[in-house]
């Protein structure tokens, strides 16, 4: 089987072919570039158009408005002094959260912590069937937990490690 086309022929074609896709890749440039200016031009003149339509204001009237931005500045300021110490205060939950962690014995791993109003869920692995049962132990002891519970199963061991702790509490 022969090419039907000489040569000569075939290169003018491929020449034809190339410059089709240089000016389709270039209209598709062309016109991206013009979507995109008319995109940004909205921004561009809201940046650089002068400020000729506001009203001067006299030094009286800045003087004023200065007189009031500071007094309502020292009000701001007032209100964070005063709130600041709410802002900075731990939220009950982060703290039993911290609290149930720190009381965890070597060999416990908790992999998840879930939080529904008043009730926390920690599931975890522990090397032995022991660890599971200090742990709620230990939980149990701390006054900060109203209820610790724990499936029975996981106390036994049946699920390989597993488990599941459900604190109740006023958090």
């Amino acid at each position: 089987m022969s090419n039907l086309l000489p040569r000569d022929a075939e290169k003018a074609i491929w020449r034809m072919y190339l410059g089709r896709f240089i000016l389709a890749g270039s209209l598709v440039a062309i016109i991206s570039a013009a979507l995109a200016t008319f995109a940004l031009l909205p921004m561009y003149v809201a940046l650089h158009s002068d400020k000729s339509g506001a009203p001067e204001l006299s030094s009286g009237e800045k003087r004023a408005a200065t007189q009031q931005e500071r007094s309502e500045i020292a009000h701001a300021q007032s209100l964070v002094t005063t709130l600041s110490p709410f802002l900075s205060a731990p939220s009950t939950v982060s703290v039993a959260i911290e609290t149930a962690l720190t009381l965890r014995p070597k060999g416990v791993y908790v992999d998840r912590i879930r939080y529904v109003s008043g009730e926390i869920m920690l599931v975890g692995e522990a090397s032995t069937r022991e660890g599971i049962s200090a742990y709620r132990q230990a939980l149990q002891s701390n006054s900060y937990f109203t209820t610790v519970s724990v499936p029975i199963g996981d106390l036994a061991g049946t699920q390989g490690g597993r488990f599941s702790v459900t604190l109740t509490g006023t958090f």
